[in-house]
């Protein structure tokens, strides 16, 4: 389909829904314990159509005392148009009451690590952004900050929203 709509072009549904949001969610808490090598989520990956496609994470987590936060990167089939923006609780922080952030952009394969030591009750989020040309898949990778048997939780509400923008 053609973006944007030009004069002339028939209203179709597919073209009513073209830009709308797409979403994949997680489906359940999933605990990763003993690991800091990153490895994709079972649930937060898309698959995109061909244009541009503004792309947004909500990151919800927790770790214990020992395991730390969490540390996140992706893997792309598609084009990369902008750098990914970060913003969370930085790798030191302790609780979610923390008022120390992170704020910064890196490329896609960057990890980023956020903290947290509070249990899976407390939970703290991390966001990310940017832009993307498909067609492709895009799938967040995840593990923890510190390998340990204390699991770090990437909880059920996370979630990952593509948006056509071109």
């Amino acid at each position: 389909m053609p973006f944007p709509w030009l004069a002339g072009m028939r209203v179709t549904a597919e073209r009513l829904n073209e830009h709308n949001p797409v979403y994949a969610y997680k489906s359940v808490n999933e605990d990763r314990t003993n690991t800091t090598t990153v490895a994709p989520d079972s649930d937060l990956t898309l698959t995109l159509g061909d244009g541009v496609w503004d792309i947004h994470a909500m990151i919800d987590y927790a770790g214990t005392a020992n395991s730390g936060g969490i540390r996140v990167s992706w893997s792309t089939t598609m084009t990369t148009v902008s750098l990914r923006a970060v913003q969370g609780p930085t790798a030191t922080s302790t609780n979610r009451l923390d008022t120390n952030m992170r704020s910064a952009v890196h490329g896609m394969g960057t990890e980023a690590e956020y903290g947290n030591t509070q249990g899976s009750g407390l939970r703290a989020a991390a966001r990310e952004g940017f832009i993307l040309q498909g067609p492709g898949t895009i799938t967040l990778e995840w593990a923890q900050i510190t390998s340990h048997a204390d699991p770090t939780t990437l909880s059920d509400d996370s979630y990952l929203r593509a948006q056509r923008v071109g």
